[in-house]
């Protein structure tokens, strides 16, 4: 299960582009003493390099690439040998205009920047599966490879007339017959009846259902694109592959690209902004702990910043203990590897600035290699998590397709309001909060192994979601749905008979959803739990109780005493249903609650306020602790018994003070 093959490391290291420096002596030869000295030992190679790889049609230089991996050999690291897709030379541009991608407007765009190619420019596939196919053929059986990283951050749309006739292909696969599509585009009104395939037009934005297939097919483009250089890759080497992802992006459904990938690798670029710590912390760990699920392994954070990302809004330098912490939060979430963007700061372009390990001084005295050399050194105290896997009994839904169904209807308000990706977010926070062992999952994926699953704002319900959530709760699990779950199916066409889901879903949950308030900033509501009054903000639905128990009341307004929350009891397990939107402190103290009576218990027990807890299980037996500092001040923790500290190599003991902003790493056998 090791990432790399017959490597049982931690990996450490990050983007590496030694072809920028050809030109200048010595550069390359320092490069490898330094990486020795940060205790690094695995590097992405080539990912920019198509135009030093294949300076003119057929004709390739690989010198300049074999010096590194022998390098890499004699010293005993490994690299990820990227296909250069993301950014094709200027020539290829100039002999296959068609390679670049046109606009929705009709506009080609000029060739430059990166990742602007057209997925469809049959010039631009077959040059991609040669120099693919000839990168695998050279290097397939070096021992310092480790693994290929297809192309790079993958991303975008072409709307010219290829990408449009595979539109109008994928629109025939889906539906078979334009009448079935004219039922399901309920394309009668405005009068949008459809007589011909290429009569429906995407970018129409009165048609809800267009507009989401549009964003279905280019998702998927990208897919078998990456499908694509895969196979290419393939006709030569069985090495690991995987492609970085980029956390929430909003325009792939990652979850289609999981199964391609032998093992998950993604990119974060978190700040360490005043008041913003735990909000930070916890969408990292939603992030990673939604890569471990996707294939329920280890995965790799491919990409982060040892020092300051360029193009944040304030350039903030990291305050002592929260480089490590950062790291170490990919590690207790299920990382077995932190590498970096970048290994050395370019001298010119739009990157000069961005944080590297070695700076444009070239030395090792920075700050910032000093951090990455102590980080580097201290991996190698935990050498035995590599492998080690999580144990969650609780889940979270986050589904781009639902989150595409709510962005594109026109109802609920703007963006700034509707606020999808925030909203799973804080109900993960909370849950984060208490210190509990977490899975972040799509709405297709198996329920069953958890005790509790929440669904926040689940505005698509999929066919087979309602039966899955039903069988869920006869078998004893806890479901949390919220407002705007199951108003629309899978074509964002909406459920007749009410919501949540229709006539079965009102069924499940016992509550009809009659209607939603939209809540000016003005407005006062709140709903009262358990004898305490929570604010409200932004949305509340008037619920009816068809069957369920109600477990708060709203506060205010017209509706006031009417239900906010439900709970239906079915079988073994129950469904919950909050009507309303709420801030942190009622979803703290929800959840809170809700654990203890579904038995998830924390990863340790009476933590302090400003501390969380992450666990790991290796498979040599025993468990690996993370605790995280999440304040500028000392923290002194209480442990239940006596473990290792590991990190610091402090020995057993039963209690450990965390460093401001910090974190540490404990082991239990």
């Amino acid at each position: 299960m090791t990432v790399i093959r017959n490597f049982r490391r931690i990996l450490h290291g990050g983007d590496y582009n030694p072809d920028q420096w050809l030109h200048v002596p010595g550069t390359v030869d320092r490069d490898f003493e330094l990486m020795d000295e940060a205790h690094c030992n695995t590097f992405s190679v080539a990912i920019f390099s198509w135009a030093q790889l294949e300076p003119e049609p057929d004709r390739f230089e690989f010198g300049w690439l074999d010096d590194i991996f022998e390098r890499c050999g004699k010293s005993g690291k490994k690299l990820f040998l990227a296909t250069p897709s993301a950014s094709k030379p200027a020539w290829l541009a100039q002999r296959w205009p068609d390679s670049c991608r046109m606009d929705r407007d009709g506009t080609r765009q000029r060739w430059g920047v990166r990742q602007n190619s057209c997925f469809a420019s049959p010039g631009f596939r077959e040059r991609v599966r040669l120099i693919n196919r000839k990168l695998a053929e050279r290097y397939a059986d070096h021992p310092a490879l480790g693994g290929w990283h297809i192309s790079n951050e993958y991303h975008g749309e072409c709307a010219c007339g290829l990408c449009r006739n595979r539109f109008y292909d994928y629109l025939k696969q889906r539906y078979g017959t334009l009448e079935k599509l004219n039922q399901v585009y309920w394309s009668a009104f405005w009068g949008h009846t459809f007589t011909d395939w290429k009569q429906v037009e995407p970018f129409d934005h009165s048609m809800d259902a267009a507009a989401l297939d549009w964003r279905r097919f280019c998702s998927d483009a990208v897919v078998e694109f990456f499908q694509m250089e895969i196979d290419a890759v393939r006709e030569f080497s069985d090495a690991p592959v995987t492609t970085n992802m980029m956390g929430l992006f909003p325009t792939l459904d990652y979850w289609k690209f999981a199964p391609l990938c032998d093992f998950i690798c993604d990119d974060c670029y978190p700040t360490w902004y005043d008041g913003d710590t735990e909000r930070e912390a916890a969408w990292l760990s939603l992030l990673h702990d939604m890569h471990y699920t996707m294939l329920d392994k280890p995965f790799v954070m491919m990409e982060s910043c040892p020092g300051i990302p360029n193009y944040k809004p304030y350039p903030k330098l990291r305050r002592p203990g929260e480089f490590e912490r950062e790291m170490l939060l990919a590690l207790g979430h299920g990382a077995d590897g932190t590498l970096y963007f970048q290994w050395r700061k370019g001298r010119n372009n739009c990157e000069k600035f961005h944080g590297a390990v070695v700076g444009h001084d070239g030395t090792d005295r920075t700050m910032v290699f000093r951090q990455v050399a102590a980080y580097g050194e201290k991996l190698e105290r935990i050498a035995g998590l590599a492998d080690a896997v999580k144990k969650p009994e609780a889940a979270v839904v986050y589904d781009w397709e639902s989150n595409w169904a709510f962005e594109q209807c026109n109802c609920a308000g703007g963006k700034e309001i509707k606020q999808w990706d925030a909203t799973v977010i804080s109900h993960y926070r909370a849950l984060w909060n208490c210190s509990i062992d977490l899975a972040v999952i799509d709405s297709e994926q198996d329920f069953c192994r958890y005790k509790l699953l929440v669904a926040p704002m689940l505005f698509m319900f999929k066919p087979g979601v309602l039966e899955r959530f039903r069988s869920f709760v006869e078998q004893g699990g806890t479901l949390v749905a919220t407002y705007f779950s199951g108003y629309v199916d899978e074509n964002n066409g909406c459920f007749l008979g009410g919501n949540p889901g229709g006539a079965a879903g009102r069924e499940l949950f016992g509550v009809w959803s009659e209607d939603f308030d939209g809540l000016q900033p003005t407005t006062q509501q709140s709903i009262v739990w358990k004898g305490k009054s929570y604010p409200v903000t932004d949305y509340a639905e008037l619920l009816h109780a068809e069957g369920a128990e109600v477990e708060a009341v709203y506060g205010d307004d017209f509706y006031a005493g009417t239900p906010a929350v439900t709970r239906k009891r079915a079988g073994k397990g129950s469904v919950i249903y909050l009507g309303a939107r709420t801030g942190m402190e009622f979803l703290n103290d929800f959840y809170g609650a809700l654990l203890k009576e579904s038995g998830v218990e924390p990863v340790l027990a009476g933590l302090p306020e400003t501390v969380r807890a992450a666990r790991r299980s290796a498979v040599s037996g025993g468990d690996y602790y993370f605790l995280y500092n999440l304040s500028n001040q000392a923290q002194p923790v209480k442990l239940p018994e006596v473990m290792e500290d590991v990190w610091n190599g402090g020995g057993a003991a039963d209690a450990v003070t965390l460093p401001p902003s910090g974190a540490t790493v404990l082991y239990r056998a």
